[in-house]
């Protein structure tokens, strides 16, 4: 009994007097040092190989595991390659958390609320959880989830913790930049069915919008739009204006289809921004591919051009293209919006 005391007191001495203790290390780097493969070298601060096997705890109270100067509470350093855990997932890994009980929690991440005592779990991943598809949330207040993660599905959710699409938003969303498509670039508008769901409307094509903006010299011919889809039937909207506020507005029907040339286009309606009672434009439908548009009414503009400023010929030259001649006397500025129907 007497051998064990004075044995045990060595070993206190010794503590107190090093202040730092080794397991498996003469050389320890801190207040406790386990040198898990006994491979740090006698003397100085071990290399990067030697200290992927080692633990740490400083005299800040920091714990280090792979690294011998942890930064925080806990300091993880993957210096090594972890393998044969799972389906390989574990390859090069960290950190691994791991709950043996099925469908327990992995992971839960507290803060206390104003109430004294009271924890609030503010971060977890929890397999019971959403039909036990597992989930992954962030919190703010007890019970909330301000985003979430279904863990089987992989679907994520903003103000819900049971997603039931790949992004589900319970609230409003903003999109504070959207670009603008240049040309003649395809653009399917987006619709919302009764639960919220964002869909294409009746099918792929319909609905879907081409656009584009040219300026024309008096007399010239320019493309106004091209690439239309083939087998298509459309509604093309034509804006013209000019610097001294007046805008005209002409609609038509386009059906476009390659096969035995069959496509047209005819004017339908429009509508003209003056003092006049006549604002709709005359039609001349010249053959089942142009159409001539004279408008009435147009004063004259200190900027350019009479009252035949904004007459122009629509002609189809081919399947998928529109051009424009300007038939006035001023350089004007077109704009065409085509809305595809079927």
């Amino acid at each position: 009994m007497k051998k064990n005391l004075i044995s045990l007191a060595m070993i206190l001495f010794s503590v107190i007097g090093f202040s730092q203790v080794g397991i498996n290390t003469s050389n320890p780097q801190g207040m406790l040092h386990v040198d898990g493969a006994k491979d740090n070298p006698a003397t100085g601060v071990p290399n990067d190989v030697q200290q992927a096997n080692d633990f740490t705890v400083t005299s800040a109270g920091n714990v280090g595991i792979g690294n011998l100067t942890p930064l925080s509470n806990l300091h993880i350093k993957n210096k090594g390659t972890a393998t044969g855990i799972g389906g390989g997932e574990a390859t090069n890994t960290g950190l691994l958390i791991e709950n043996p009980i099925a469908n327990n929690s992995l992971l839960s991440i507290l803060r206390t609320t104003g109430t004294t005592g009271v924890k609030q779990a503010v971060m977890g991943i929890n397999p019971n959880f959403n039909g036990n598809n597992g989930v992954f949330i962030i919190s703010r207040i007890p019970g909330g989830s301000d985003w979430a993660m279904d863990l089987t599905l992989g679907n994520i959710g903003v103000a819900t913790n049971t997603p039931t699409n790949t992004l589900d938003v319970a609230g409003s969303t903003r999109v504070r930049t959207i670009d603008v498509a240049a040309g003649a670039t395809l653009i399917t508008p987006v619709y919302s069915d009764a639960n919220g769901v964002l869909n294409k409307a009746v099918d792929n094509i319909y609905g879907t919008v081409i656009n584009n903006t040219v300026t024309i010299a008096p007399g010239a011919t320019n493309t106004l739009i091209a690439g239309l889809a083939n087998n298509a039937v459309y509604k093309a909207v034509v804006n013209v204006s000019n610097t001294c506020g007046r805008i005209g507005i002409a609609e038509y029907y386009v059906t476009n289809n390659a096969l035995n040339n069959s496509f047209s286009i005819k004017g339908m309606d429009g509508s003209l921004n003056t003092d006049t009672t006549d604002k709709a434009p005359a039609f001349t439908e010249v053959n089942r591919y142009t159409t001539s548009v004279v408008w009435s009414g147009i004063p004259n503009c200190a900027a350019g051009g009479t009252n035949i400023a904004f007459n122009y010929t629509l002609t189809m030259p081919t399947a998928g293209t529109i051009d424009l001649t300007n038939n006035g006397d001023a350089s004007l500025q077109y704009k065409v919006i085509l809305t595809r129907l079927f």
